[in-house]
């Protein structure tokens, strides 16, 4: 019964998305063979050790966390977007033009498979690890990929975000457009690169996040790409030698490692304002030298996320620590 829901959804999409078909190798019955549409189609790409295999250019996309859709923008393919959801930390940046009009459903909560099936994606790019995954989309002929800062092993390098978005720039066919936007965010890295080269001993500093209400603490280890924002500016992250994107901060040993830096990172209501007073009601974190000579950076989560807008988002912690030298 579910089949023929899903039948019944599907037809009335358009030919072309429906001639756009994609078979995921290992998983799911393959769909049937159909002539390229497109040069260099069909096309097989590697979505976090998995391949994935597109007979042509996907026309209606479904976007899957806060950092899919500015990187399709980047591409210059945000037209194929129908639908952005659970964006969280939704933080578009440059790309919120392009962005603009296109439906937003669920914020804060994973869309579940058939609300991804009614809305007739041929194509979903997510986050790796949420509950709708590659294989039960490959059940319908949906193709998942996920965006290469999200994987589990991802480093959160600029150089993966640049990857993804010429990647995505060869599979909507849109690679002249996401050749021009890589050569210009590199161009940007590269003058806060140089701003900062010589720098000769790195400065000690720490990337956390407070929950809203204080009480929680996180803080980012050397697989996030504030990690590598924190390098370029000529800061050494306090917690390099722990090997994941995030975690519960310890206390003690932030206090141990008395960062003479601290990037503040806000997200949903908080305001730069009520996230210093948050961490300045630390009582045990009175004595760090970040918060006793007021060198505290705050800029908001989307800035530091594996995606774009992060190159924007250097530009603006460079600024900001000029401020506080």
């Amino acid at each position: 019964m579910f089949t023929r829901v899903i039948t019944a959804r599907r037809s009335a999409v358009p030919v072309l998305a429906l001639i756009t078909s994609a078979i995921v190798t290992g998983c799911g019955t393959p769909a049937p063979a159909t002539t390229p549409s497109a040069t260099g189609f069909p096309l097989t790409i590697s979505s976090c050790g998995r391949d994935v295999t597109f007979a042509s250019p996907p026309q209606r996309v479904v976007t899957v966390g806060s950092i899919a859709a500015p990187l399709i923008a980047a591409a210059g393919a945000a037209d194929r977007i129908v639908t952005r959801t659970f964006e969280a930390a939704a933080f578009p940046g440059q790309y919120g033009e392009a962005l603009r009009g296109i439906e937003i459903t669920a914020p804060t909560a994973e869309l579940a498979r058939e609300e991804i099936i009614g809305r007739s994606p041929d194509l979903v790019v997510s986050v790796e690890g949420l509950s709708v995954t590659p294989d039960d989309l490959a059940q319908v002929n949906i193709p998942l990929i996920v965006t290469r800062g999200y994987c589990r092993d991802a480093a959160g390098t600029f150089e993966d975000v640049f990857a993804d978005i010429t990647l995505y720039g060869k599979l909507f066919g849109t690679q002249a457009a996401a050749d021009a936007e890589v050569t210009a965010l590199k161009q940007r890295v590269q003058a806060v690169t140089e701003r900062h080269s010589g720098t000769a001993t790195p400065r000690p500093a720490a990337a956390l996040i407070l929950s809203r209400d204080g009480a929680q603490l996180k803080a980012y280890g050397a697989k996030s790409t504030v990690h590598e924002q924190m390098k370029i500016l000529g800061l050494g992250n306090v917690y390099s030698q722990i090997d994941k994107r995030n975690f519960e901060a310890n206390t003690e040993t932030l206090i141990a490692a008395d960062p003479e830096v601290i990037i503040l990172l806000t997200q949903g209501d908080q305001t730069p304002d009520s996230v210093r007073t948050a961490l300045r009601q630390r009582p045990e974190l009175a004595g760090l030298r970040a918060i006793r000579e007021n060198r505290i950076i705050v800029a908001p989560f989307g800035y530091t996320g594996p995606g774009p807008v992060a190159v924007e988002g250097l530009e603006v912690l460079d600024r900001e620590l000029a401020q506080v030298r």
